[in-house]
């Protein structure tokens, strides 16, 4: 018969047991804990949005659709910082400055935004968005060629497209009215472009420069003042964050307004030819993932949106005291109604969850 353990050897033992099932209990603990580290891997992106306009928060909005969808079913997550200018582009480089030692890399939406990332911050990926001529401002000197940090996606307006339509629609028009920002850089290049286009069909373009929004009434005052035929003013962010302005001074004055943004006859022109913005956000969030799966910013050709969209609003036109000739309007895309004014919403709170 085998005796009894000493009963302090039986007490020891047990206490080994306890300590080999918390050991145990420990080691399963971390390593579920890794399993959710390693869920919880994340990518961090900083967005600068330096304008409240609808075509902006259009790219901002289908470039996050895009990433969310993105990382369904990924181990991962991509963090998002957006840093918001609302037109005052004075503290662009500052949010750039304080953005860039946070993130893995910075999208910026607009030439200014641009202009910014590139001058304050060094050797953070940029990708770019919604910039007309990425070229006038250094970035690059060819698609190819070009900063090896720095990649985007390119939408100079269809400007001759507009005049073109313009001549096609109204062949005895001679003077365009037109309105641009000079503090912006695309706008100036913008006016370049039109100008020498409205020179191939011997049109006369009536300038009129603003500084800001509330110059805007008065400028469309000037303009009818001078006898202008028709208002095409230059697709730049002031300008077409306060496009329905512009279209409804257009009906008062039953002059025929017409836009190169797409989404223009939906704010009041008679008639818009551009891209569409979705489009863009989804090829700028394409071009994030490039980079976070491993490729290089210098290896990327700056991209270009290939179809431009032609859309009619026939109620505004007919306010503007403008018909579409049948070819004409069978050529739209789509025929679209004016948007009721509206307040532009803040981003605040849109992004991918962490």
């Amino acid at each position: 018969m085998r005796k009894n353990l000493n009963p302090e050897r039986h007490s020891s033992m047990k206490i080994i047991l306890v300590l080999i099932c918390l050991f145990l209990t420990m080691t399963g603990c971390q390593k579920e804990q890794l399993k959710e580290g390693q869920s919880l891997v994340s990518y961090r992106l900083g967005v600068l949005l330096a304008y409240d306009s609808p075509s902006a928060r259009e790219v901002f909005q289908s470039m996050n659709r895009k990433l969310l969808e993105y990382q369904q079913g990924r181990q991962e997550i991509i963090s998002m910082e957006l840093k918001e200018a609302h037109g005052d582009v004075s503290i662009l480089p500052d949010q750039a400055r304080k953005l860039a030692p946070q993130v893995d890399l910075i999208v910026a939406i607009s030439t200014p935004a641009l202009q910014a990332a590139m001058i304050e911050t060094r050797n953070i990926p940029i990708v770019f968005s919604s910039v007309a001529n990425p070229y006038i401002i250094k970035a690059g000197r060819t698609a190819v060629d070009h900063d090896p940090r720095i990649t985007g996606v390119c939408s100079t307006a269809p400007i001759k497209q507009v005049i073109e339509l313009i001549h096609q629609v109204k062949p005895e028009v001679r003077k365009i009215g037109t309105i641009w920002t000079p503090s912006e850089i695309n706008s100036e290049y913008y006016l370049e472009l039109m100008e020498e286009a409205a020179a191939e069909y011997g049109l006369e373009v009536m300038v009129q420069p603003i500084s800001a929004a509330q110059d805007l009434v008065q400028a469309v005052q000037t303009l009818v003042r001078q006898r202008v035929e028709v208002l095409f003013p230059v697709s730049d962010n002031t300008i077409n964050a306060n496009f329905d302005l512009i279209g409804e001074l257009a009906e008062a004055n039953r002059i025929p307004l017409f836009a190169a943004f797409s989404t223009g006859a939906e704010f009041g022109a008679c008639a818009s030819m551009g891209f569409d913005f979705s489009d863009i956000g989804i090829k700028t969030a394409e071009l994030v993932i490039r980079i976070k799966e491993g490729e290089s910013p210098a290896r990327i050709p700056f991209q270009y949106i290939d179809r431009v969209r032609f859309f009619i609003n026939e109620e505004a036109a007919q306010k503007q005291g403008i018909k579409f000739p049948e070819k004409i309007i069978k050529r739209a895309d789509r025929l679209v109604l004016t948007q009721p004014r509206r307040e532009i919403p803040s981003l605040a709170g849109i992004g991918s969850a962490e």
